[in-house]
């Protein structure tokens, strides 16, 4: 049974979920015929929540129950209001954790894949996201993200997302979108609109560009090669998303992350999806983007005491050799 503990100073949220220390660990997927999520192995996993098929019937995405979640069904366990207790506010762990299948090629890679099949992938990203988004009285927020390699917490190699809605909001996100709104109080416009609008001007750190996105080395990136995936229209939420923006990013997307595989030699990395909580959407100032983190480096004590993350790569050079490693992927 998971829980979710409230920090009585600072506010902070925490899921404690003991069933996940039970969940397979297979990182380096050396074993295809093992695998829960190859074809041929779908009893492993159960019935798929929603799924695409090809035209002969084989499926090519699928979306199942996390059997090992994070939070549990709201079926499984009745809502109950928060319980004060003497460290702090005590909530059941009602929610949603979801696997998306990406394709049922045991070694395939978002970065390698066809464009076809990560725009499978990434429109499966956005039903699921629209789903769980409808169940916003029960619902705080989605988190949509993407475990590559072992260092960025992937236990099955196999390639994956996982989706999860969850009943609260942490104070890290509230200030991030507070941030977003006080922006366009003061400018009376969107912040990540403007301060893109600055990137393209300046270019230092301009990575790859497409119709409907650019990606940028973030000016204050806080780990070597990270990566931010903007929308070039303004767009609130992932659940914006439209079918002539998802065939623009699927390019984009693979391109960029082969261009991280070769710049940086395949590395483990977090991909997010920041979007504004179910709650706290404000139509004019948040702007969804996707933040791409590679785990190249380790916080340690400073990091964790000072809360201030240390970057050993400008990311003004990120940006510079991502860009030759794109022009090298074009050559070939």
């Amino acid at each position: 049974m998971s829980e979710l503990r409230q920090d009585p100073i600072t506010s902070e949220w925490v899921i404690v979920s003991p069933g996940r220390a039970a969940r397979p660990k297979d990182p380096h997927g050396n074993e295809p015929a093992s695998c829960p999520f190859c074809p041929g192995n779908e009893a492993l996993t159960g019935e798929a929540i929603d799924q695409m098929l090809r035209p002969d019937g084989r499926w090519q995405v699928r979306a199942v129950a996390n059997k090992f979640p994070l939070l549990a069904s709201a079926s499984e366990e009745p809502a109950a209001a928060p319980l004060a207790t003497a460290g702090g506010l005590l909530l059941a762990g009602n929610g949603a954790h979801e696997v998306i299948v990406e394709t049922p090629d045991h070694r395939g890679h978002l970065g390698t894949m066809p464009v076809a099949d990560a725009r499978q992938a990434l429109a499966m990203y956005v039903r699921r996201y629209r789903a769980l988004a409808s169940h916003s009285r029960q619902y705080a927020q989605v988190v949509l993200f993407r475990n590559h390699g072992e260092r960025a917490g992937t236990s099955l190699a196999h390639p994956h997302a996982q989706i999860a809605a969850v009943p609260v909001v942490s104070p890290v996100v509230r200030r991030r979108v507070a941030s977003q709104v006080a922006y366009f109080d003061t400018h009376r416009g969107c912040g990540t609109c403007d301060a893109l609008q600055r990137e393209l001007q300046q270019r230092d750190r301009v990575v790859l560009q497409s119709a409907e996105f650019v990606s940028v080395a973030p000016f204050a990136a806080a780990a070597p090669y990270q990566l931010h995936v903007i929308p070039r229209r303004h767009a609130a939420g992932f659940a914006d998303v439209d079918d002539g923006a998802l065939d623009d990013l699927a390019q984009h997307l693979t391109r960029l992350l082969a261009a991280l595989r070769a710049a940086a030699a395949d590395p483990d990395y977090n991909l997010v999806v920041l979007s504004a909580p179910l709650d706290l959407v404000h139509r004019r100032a948040t702007h969804w983007i996707i933040d791409i983190r590679p785990r190249l480096s380790t916080p340690a004590g400073f990091e964790f005491g000072a809360g201030i993350a240390v970057n050993s790569q400008l990311p003004e050079a990120a940006a510079q050799l991502m860009r030759a490693a794109l022009r090298a992927g074009q050559a070939h």
